[in-house]
């Protein structure tokens, strides 16, 4: 499997990894073993090497991989796989969180999890474990698990924003109905960034705005296209769990949905911004085409009602472009795309 490439949505909000070199010796038992001779298997025969001059300290090296890993993931996991014997436990650890890491990042998130889960087993005092337990947790829709890792997260890290950010979409997706669920965590990952707005407080939008917004914007593209889109948007709060569990993004913001039965599920980590589909070569949009938006994963990235509005018509835009398959450049801005669970690791200044 190659390195992925496109756009990603994650930002990096941390300055890194920091090890526990106090860390409680422990031994991989046989199912970690045999995970991790699976996890080999993913990295071709080239890339079986470290193209870096390594550090003199084994966890710098580890601290290195582990703030370019997404540009790297292969590279990573195969310098994880290499220390996952070394005989100071807390460089067995490190190596787990960087394969969880890098398994997250080719799209294993079963996987990312084990070695998540197997590095909080031996360290469950390790923040940087419990983060990408948590995030490997919420990409495979186990919501509720992934807010109690996080609990105990911010017990230790209080200070690391993507926590509180990832909190606050966990609680949405608990309590989608609730307009305010998740809004305190939003506002502690918002004050902590305060300098930078990489977080923000949702508006959120009631509705009937919500819908009226969206039929407006296709309204509009099927008037400049001279087509019609054979309906208006429908509009739901999230992604189906069962989607999710299957492997859609939580973080979706679309879905286009062709005529046949279970269409338009893209299979890639790093797929069309912001939606999924499954294409075909159009003129103009097909009959029956269903055209969807995620209220609130689209209200997650704005903090008022202009750009909520903005982020509508960025996504029908790119719902248009899919459906029609026209590979046109979206001209429209709308909010950064921040993930929280892309973020990188929590460091010593989180806690």
């Amino acid at each position: 499997m190659g390195t992925p490439t496109g756009p990603r949505p994650y930002h990096h909000s941390g300055p890194g990894f920091v090890a526990n070199h106090a860390a409680p010796d422990f031994e991989l038992d046989k199912p970690l073993k045999d995970a991790a001779a699976r996890w080999l298997n993913l990295v071709p025969a080239g890339g079986r090497h470290d193209a870096r001059k390594p550090a003199e300290d084994v966890l710098q090296t580890l601290r290195e991989h582990t703030r370019s890993c997404p540009g790297h993931p292969l590279e990573a996991l195969w310098v994880a796989h290499r220390h996952l014997g070394d005989p100071v436990p807390a460089v067995r650890i490190a190596s787990l969180v960087l394969a969880s890491e890098a398994l997250w990042w080719l799209g294993h998130f079963e996987d990312a999890r084990t070695a998540a889960q197997a590095a909080v087993d031996a360290d469950p005092g390790s923040a940087q474990a419990l983060w990408r337990l948590a995030v490997a947790l919420y990409r495979l829709g186990r919501f509720e698990e992934a807010g109690g890792r996080l609990d105990d997260l911010l017990k230790l890290a209080s200070r690391f924003a993507p926590a509180w950010a990832l909190r606050g979409q966990v609680r949405v997706w608990l309590d989608a109905d609730n307009p305010e669920a998740g809004r305190a965590d939003f506002a502690a990952a918002a004050a902590l960034t305060s300098d930078s707005g990489t977080w923000v407080v949702p508006y959120r939008m009631a509705g009937a705005d919500f819908q009226a917004a969206a039929d407006a914007e296709v309204r509009v593209h099927d008037s400049e296209t001279g087509g019609s889109s054979g309906g208006l948007v429908d509009v739901v709060l999230l992604p189906d769990k069962s989607r999710v569990e299957r492997g859609v993004d939580p973080d979706r913001r679309w879905h286009l949905e062709g005529p046949s039965t279970g269409g338009g599920d893209s299979d890639s980590l790093f797929g069309s911004l912001g939606g999924d589909f499954a294409a075909g070569a159009r003129s103009r949009v097909s009959f029956g085409m269903r055209f969807v938006l995620y209220q609130r994963n689209i209200e997650n990235l704005c903090k008022d009602r202009a750009a909520v509005r903005e982020e509508i018509r960025k996504s029908v835009a790119e719902l248009f472009d899919a459906a029609l398959e026209s590979r046109a450049a979206i001209a429209i801005k709308g909010a950064p795309e921040q993930h929280a669970e892309g973020a990188n690791l929590p460091g010593d200044e989180d806690g």
